[in-house]
């Protein structure tokens, strides 16, 4: 019991856990309207270096395959 115990817990912290990626990354797929990592809808960050920037990201926040988010950094 107490290692199902431990072994849930360890789980629950890993889906938690948000997920950064760059676009371009080949495990992305984006399928209608929604975007898929790994074949699951994405939850997480998705990366982008701006052109002739040496310091400048765009972030977007996708949750469960759909922008909730974007920033300029």
């Amino acid at each position: 019991m107490k290692k199902f115990l431990i072994l849930c817990v360890a789980l629950t912290f890993t889906a938690c856990m948000s997920k950064e990626v760059k676009v371009g990354d080949p495990n992305l797929h984006l399928k209608g309207t929604k975007l898929y990592y790994k074949e699951k809808l994405f939850t997480g960050t998705l990366v982008q270096k701006v052109p002739l920037t040496e310091d400048k990201f765009i972030k977007i926040q996708y949750k469960d395959g759909v922008i909730t988010s974007n920033k300029k950094n």
